[in-house]
């Protein structure tokens, strides 16, 4: 850069004064004396006076040329600093800048330049062209590639302002810019952008893609069937799978979340083998998954490959040395492609799912319009549920527990009924599930609590009430204290209340529950394992924790006397109580030959239609009255 020329400030000149020897001329005629002399004291003082004037003169003239001297040092140093910043904040850029004169050569290049281009050096003079046929980075790319990079390159001469973006041979993505410039030479602006669209590229891959197994996620399935929509052909088929892993929840609760989650990526891995590459396998969350199966050619397809992925899903999976069984159930909707409502596809396919499931594990399900009814009327049934508890419809029956030695009522169980004001008694298999889905069942499951204390209060001492909990109310861990206040509201002996715990319960939390169940024990009920047998590890959760009372279930009593299964189960049960000191109750007893088996198998007691189904509170008092007298007079 060269260095033009600086204004340094001057004095302004001084005018011209005469010659010595004039001045000396009339310095003499103005020291002469009337007589025609020269004063000589005279001419001595103007001489001297001369010269004095002229020393200051010439020391003004010295002052005033150092002090040029000394401004124009300080102009070229301030010069070369101010090159030596420039150069620097050039080189410091993050992006490379090569200016060029109006005859198209080169001027001057920043290091950046250099080092995007992997140059190390750029002759001033050289043409663009020349300069790009020096660079490393471009010469590895074939012939072809080089000149088409080249070419785009130029291009961006012919629009000033416009950027050009290059995926180069190397990797990177490095950006183009040119600016015009006044004297008609260009300013190109280089960039390397690399990390940025990386960093781009991988947001907008996280955006569209679960973060544990990588599947596409809603977000992208939802892309891929508009994609699908706008390039459908007359008459093409697609069908969405909608499907829920049977067991995962145990496998979480049982061995944690990190083996959960890793079975996820196993059964994600196996999907994606199912289904050929133009499907799509996505992860809808938790342990839902989706497929969008394109090109549909017939339902009976679809029938196979909804095997074929119940069967693989049912394969042990072997994780972190854990051998683990699950399986899985399938929700189908099949439309054509040119008449596809993405949304409503899915809530189709996740209504015949929740159908495969009621029916069982394993399964797979089409989708049918009665479906989108039965969702209708589950909505309605959600609406007047919560109408029903604001209005106190609901009532509690109670069903007799019989010791079957003396045939004395020993207890009832607490059961929740539906008093609908159109429908009339509403079983509560229809809807104690519902109130547990929609967050229901503690407001109901107090209710209970506190309504079957109040009235087991009336009855004779000798009589428990039983009642029972939902997994779902050991949640808020506010259960201990809700049972402590119905006792002191009803005023009921503790010793005879007397609460029952599904094994589900146990595997939702197994330390919480325990934790609220021994504060429970503390209070003086007593605790009882129901349904025992149906679910898992049911002899860890009796060594776990000192039940009062296991409850058989009714699965096993219907089959006594036809299943020789059944038969040693209940024996096995029964004499594992004798032997612990527990307790056992069985349910479910219809016949004279059922209870005939319960006593030769020394069960304690039974409930049952065979005894009574369950009755409102005013028939309770009557059928203790009743089994008293039946003992009467078989004594």
């Amino acid at each position: 850069m060269t260095l033009s020329a600086l204004p340094i400030p001057v004095e302004p000149p001084a005018p011209p004064r005469p010659a010595l020897h004039q001045i000396a001329a009339r310095q003499a005629e103005r020291a002469r004396l009337p007589d025609g002399g020269i004063d000589i004291d005279r001419l001595l003082a103007l001489v001297s006076a001369t010269y004095t004037e002229t020393d200051v003169d010439r020391r003004r003239s010295d002052r005033a040329n150092r002090l040029m001297a000394e401004e124009l040092e300080v102009a070229l140093a301030k010069s070369a600093l101010q090159n030596l910043r420039f150069k620097a904040a050039l080189d410091n850029m993050n992006q490379g800048l090569a200016l060029f004169d109006a005859a198209g050569h080169l001027v001057l290049t920043n290091q950046r330049f250099l080092d995007i281009y992997g140059l190390n050096q750029a002759t001033p003079g050289s043409t663009l062209d020349e300069v790009l046929r020096s660079s490393p980075y471009l010469s590895v790319s074939t012939a072809s590639e080089h000149r088409r990079l080249v070419k785009e390159y130029d291009g961006a001469a012919s629009a000033y302002g416009a950027k050009i973006e290059q995926r180069w041979p190397d990797g990177r993505t490095i950006t183009i810019e040119r600016t015009r410039l006044v004297d008609g030479g260009f300013l190109d602006t280089v960039a390397d952008v690399t990390e940025a669209r990386n960093a781009s590229a991988q947001i907008a891959h996280l955006a569209r893609h679960d973060a544990l197994t990588d599947l596409p996620n809603r977000t992208l399935l939802r892309e891929r069937l508009d994609e699908m929509m706008r390039n459908a052909r007359r008459g093409d088929r697609c069908a969405m799978l909608c499907l829920d892993l049977d067991r995962f929840k145990l496998v979480n609760d049982t061995l944690g979340h990190p083996i959960g989650d890793a079975l996820l990526v196993a059964v994600a891995e196996r999907l994606v083998s199912l289904v050929r590459h133009h499907d799509v396998v996505a992860r809808l969350g938790g342990d839902e998954f989706s497929i969008l199966v394109q090109h549909v050619t017939s339902d009976h397809a679809i029938e196979q490959l909804c095997r074929r992925i119940i069967d693989e899903l049912t394969q042990p999976f072997e994780i972190a040395g854990h051998h683990i069984q699950i399986g899985a159930s399938i929700g189908v909707e099949t439309v054509e492609v040119d008449s596809l409502d993405p949304d409503t596809m899915l809530r189709d396919a996740d209504l015949a799912l929740y159908r495969a499931k009621s029916g069982g594990r394993g399964n797979y399900c089409f989708y049918t319009p009665d479906m989108h009814v039965f969702a209708t009327r589950r909505r309605e049934l959600e609406i007047e549920l919560r109408r029903a508890l604001k209005s106190e419809e609901f009532e509690v029956h109670y069903q007799p527990q019989i010791e079957i030695g003396s045939h004395a009522v020993v207890g009832f169980e607490a059961l929740a009924r539906w008093y609908h004001p159109e429908r009339g008694i509403v079983p509560p298999n229809d809807f104690i599930t519902v109130c547990e889905e929609i967050g229901l069942i503690g407001a109901v499951g107090e209710f209970v609590l506190m309504r079957s204390c109040r009235d087991a209060a009336c009855w004779p001492e000798s009589v428990k009430i039983a009642v029972n909990l939902s997994a779902l109310q050991f949640k808020s861990g506010t259960l201990p204290a809700m049972v402590a206040r119905a006792l002191r509201v009803s005023g009921l002996d503790p010793r005879r209340l007397e609460l029952e715990i599904t094994e589900s319960a146990m595997l939702e939390d197994t330390a919480g529950v325990i934790k609220q169940l021994r504060e429970l024990k503390r209070l003086g009920v007593l605790i009882s394992l129901d349904d025992f047998g149906t679910g898992y590890s049911s002899l860890s959760h009796i060594r776990n924790f000192p039940f009062d009372r296991v409850k058989i279930d009714q699965s096993f009593v219907r089959d006594l006397g036809t299943n020789s299964d059944s038969l040693a189960i209940v024996r096995a049960v029964t004499g594992l109580c004798g032997s612990l000191g527990i307790m056992s109750t069985a349910e479910g007893v219809e016949t004279l030959d059922q209870l005939n088996i319960l006593v030769a198998e020394k069960c304690d007691s039974a409930q049952g239609y065979y005894f009574s189904r369950p009755v409102p509170l005013a028939d309770t008092l009557p059928f203790v009255s009743r089994m008293l007298a039946l003992q009467s007079r078989a004594a």
